[in-house]
């Protein structure tokens, strides 16, 4: 199905909605512009109105504290000292509130700063004359009688703050009316006037998408009445009708030649049907062949490590450790020789693992250790078969026995979403840079084979076996083998990397899908 030319026009309903979408964006910035008009108006006025209030609430807890000492310093037993400092100290921290209002305008702040300067010297004489008649001294009303002139000045000052601060909100609230008045009726104008546009833009859209509607609707008739002739109308409208009308004036021979053409299709698609599952069903065949041919390149390579060990182990020790590496062997012959199927439980894979690790136990001795993390719950996933003792073999030959000292072999398994991650690493010799570097590209090769449909090289040879010959040959069988092993059984999805440090040790790590688990 070909891919759908995007049109940079819009169409009917894009029409239609960049209209009505002009006309809301329209109404709801009136709206917004409103509503912010309105809020600023009264922001402006509480202000206003808040630093009145502020004002008159410091003038009339003045008052209080006044009223308060003066109640003190006739009737001891009326109040408390107490009472009449913490009176102060109210006072004195609400003073501060008042000093911001020294901004609205120069004769607010000059009655602002006045009443400060009086406080410095109202607040301290108070506080003395308290602490006299606390005192039971004779001269603490002298102080009082000084500091009751102070609060009248201060009463005026604070009143001419009040009277200023009421005027400008006077002229505030004027000043606010006037433009909210302003704003309302150009507000409204801009409503009418938009209304009006509205109209007139919906008409005129109705009657550019509906006239080449109608045109085509006779064009349709004169079609259902058998005339095939019909249909061509003239549309340059750039939308969905001008592509309805360019499709329905060819639509007559499309019928005919559409209806040809599915008949040709069904036959041809019958025929690739058939030639597919023809090359599945080779390709299929031809895998199993190819990995049946690896897997039994193992066998004799195995077989004759096993028996040269178990000859040398007879010489060297009395028959019942011969017998126990019979036994082994026996299991591990048992494993080669027996289903030959392409796959088997990874518990079957890990007991032959440690039965050719048992069997060179007799080799090495204490040089020799293993150690398998797998857990319990991925034992019975399906992996290739034979796949894991060739890498301990790799790791116990050419990673330990060259080591003086020996090394452990370690196994290790886990689960990361379908796919099954394994580590087969020692702590042997390691490889060189060069022979690391070699045995990757070997690997590479190998991975990105298709074995699914062999090809032909210039000879007509089939290219995957020479391929597979090349591969092989370098490297003997071992990891070459596995690898060509998985990408024949997962072609799909596989990985295989292997890191080696001189000295330190080989680490491989191989990810396969989980696709079945084995009883």
């Amino acid at each position: 199905m070909g891919k759908r030319r995007w049109n940079p026009r819009p169409g009917i309903r894009g029409k239609i909605l960049i209209c009505f979408g002009i006309l809301l964006a329209f109404f709801i910035s009136l709206t917004l512009i409103m509503q912010n008009e309105a809020v600023r108006l009264s922001k402006e006025y509480s202000t206003s109105l808040a630093h009145y209030h502020l004002v008159h609430r410091f003038r009339l807890d003045l008052e209080a504290l006044h009223n308060l000492a003066d109640r003190y310093l006739r009737e001891p037993m009326s109040a408390t000292p107490e009472s009449v400092f913490s009176a102060i100290a109210s006072l004195n921290a609400e003073y501060a509130s008042l000093l911001p209002l020294s901004d609205t305008s120069i004769k607010v702040e000059f009655e602002i700063r006045a009443t400060g300067y009086g406080l410095d010297v109202y607040l301290p004489l108070v506080s003395r004359a308290v602490n006299l008649r606390a005192s039971r001294a004779t001269d603490y009303y002298q102080l009082f009688v000084r500091a009751d002139r102070i609060f009248g000045y201060l009463n005026t000052y604070l009143n001419r703050a009040l009277s200023q601060l009421m005027q400008q909100g006077e002229e505030t609230y004027a000043a606010l009316a006037r433009r909210a008045e302003a704003v309302n009726r150009t507000i409204l104008v801009s409503m009418v006037l938009t209304g009006i546009a509205a109209v007139v833009a919906i008409v005129l859209v109705a009657q550019y998408i509906t006239s080449p509607l109608r045109h085509l609707a006779k064009e349709a008739e004169k079609l259902a009445g058998g005339d095939l002739e019909a249909g061509i109308v003239e549309v340059h409208t750039k939308d969905e009708v001008e592509t309805l009308a360019k499709a329905f004036s060819t639509m007559a021979r499309s019928i005919r030649d559409m209806v040809e053409g599915l008949r040709e299709k069904a036959e041809l698609e019958r025929l690739l049907h058939e030639e597919e599952l023809a090359l599945v069903s080779m390709g299929k065949a031809l895998r199993e062949a190819q990995f049946m041919n690896l897997q039994e390149q193992m066998k004799p390579h195995f077989l004759f490590n096993a028996l040269n060990t178990i000859a040398r182990s007879s010489l060297l020790e009395s028959a019942p450790r011969t017998e126990a590496l019979a036994l082994s062997l026996a299991r591990l012959l048992r494993a080669l020789l027996g289903d030959s199927g392409p796959k088997a439980a990874l518990a079957a894979e890990l007991a032959l693992a440690e039965d050719y690790l048992e069997f060179q136990k007799a080799r090495f001795g204490e040089r020799l250790a293993w150690h398998i993390d797998v857990p319990e719950g991925l034992r019975r996933v399906s992996v290739p078969r034979l796949f894991l003792q060739p890498l301990v073999e790799n790791a116990v030959r050419h990673g330990l026995e060259p080591k003086m000292e020996g090394g452990t072999v370690r196994i290790k398994a886990r689960k990361r979403e379908d796919s099954l991650l394994l580590w087969i690493s020692d702590d042997g010799v390691g490889m060189s840079d060069e022979k690391l570097k070699e045995l990757r590209a070997r690997i590479r090769m190998a991975s990105n084979r298709k074995t699914g449909s062999p090809g032909r090289n210039s000879d007509g040879a089939a290219a995957s076996t020479a391929n597979g010959e090349e591969l092989l040959a370098g490297t003997g069988i071992g990891i070459a083998n596995l690898v060509l092993r998985l990408a024949i059984l997962f072609p799909e999805r596989f990985d295989f990397s292997i890191d080696a440090v001189p000295g330190s040790g080989t680490k491989i790590r191989i990810e396969m899908p989980i696709e079945e688990r084995l009883q």
